[in-house]
């Protein structure tokens, strides 16, 4: 009776042992934040690397304001689906107003440490939040119009010398899922045990003024915003919305052409309806595809 009471625990203690694993591994902490990158510190042209990202019809571009709200983020298990964290938010942040184009959003606590599939959403506010980058007045704005997107800013064209005024608010209400991380190529974030995991939501602004939806052979244009622009030299959502896809004009009303003489063309790649063809519902869409997970990172995306 002794040996067998011996060996019965024993064989609990191997047991024991052989459980300790991912569900006992410890835990970590997850500190996230979300940035804009180099375009909303310095403007069009900015420099990457080896490669410039300038407009191809002759304007520099700078930021005023780039204001994103974000929330709910998301930890989920890879092999059940089931959730395992939730942070609501949305915190509502303005990046241009960063020297680094980047802010902090939630430091989450008492993380498994294991691989979690990661998400988020774009959504609009809707309250003033106790405090934040953005003043009072362009989140009242937002949670007017219903907008998780407002984009501010200054264009002056080299040539002529014209300067142009933007203020567009974008109701981008999306869930990204399931993220490839940048970082690595792997799906989702390993938390680390006793550390602190840091990464970043990518919100590309460069997204807002390519003139391609498709992948592949995209320029940065900013004629056919500033054609729109009217008497004020301002450009709103509502002047983009006049701006025909399948017609697109210059500031003199006749057809929009490039440097060589040649018709500007807008390629949705087949992914906007055919009542949704202005250049309001193809930089709406193109901001919804322009969030991005530790760098180029991408998720996929659902309407909410």
């Amino acid at each position: 009776m002794k040996y067998s009471t011996s060996l019965l625990i024993c064989v609990l203690g191997l047991l024991l042992l052989s459980c300790v694993g991912e569900d006992t591994a410890g835990e970590g902490s997850f500190a996230l934040e979300v940035s804009g990158g180099a375009a909303l510190r310095d403007g069009f042209p900015y420099k990457e690397g080896d490669v410039t990202y300038a407009f191809v019809d002759g304007w520099e571009l700078e930021f005023d304001k780039y204001i994103i709200a974000v929330g709910d983020v998301r930890f989920i298990e890879q092999d059940s689906g089931s959730e395992v964290e939730i942070w609501a938010g949305p915190k509502v942040v303005d990046l241009a107003k960063s020297a680094m184009g980047a802010e902090d959003l939630t430091t989450i606590e008492g993380l498994p440490a294991r691989r979690l599939d990661f998400g988020f959403s774009f959504l609009a506010p809707s309250e003033l939040p106790e405090a934040s980058s953005a003043s009072d007045e362009d989140i009242q704005l937002m949670i007017d119009n219903e907008w998780s997107l407002f984009v501010a800013g200054e264009a002056q064209h080299a040539a002529t010398s014209r300067t142009v005024r933007f203020e567009i608010g974008l109701p981008v209400a999306a869930s990204y899922y399931e993220c490839i991380n940048g970082k690595d190529t792997t799906l989702g974030v390993a938390i680390e045990a006793n550390k602190t995991t840091g990464a970043f939501i990518y919100a590309h602004a460069i997204h807002l003024f390519w003139d391609t939806l498709a992948s592949g052979d995209e320029d940065l244009r900013f004629e056919a915003f500033a054609a729109v622009a009217g008497d004020d030299d301002l450009v709103t959502e509502e002047e983009l919305k006049t701006q025909d896809l399948t017609d697109l004009r210059d500031a003199n009303g006749d057809p929009l052409v490039d440097d060589e003489g040649h018709p500007v063309v807008y390629n949705d790649g087949g992914l906007l309806p055919p009542s949704q063809w202005t250049l309001y519902h193809f930089v709406r869409y193109a901001a919804r595809a322009s969030a991005h997970f530790n760098g180029i990172g991408l998720c996929k995306v659902k309407d909410i």
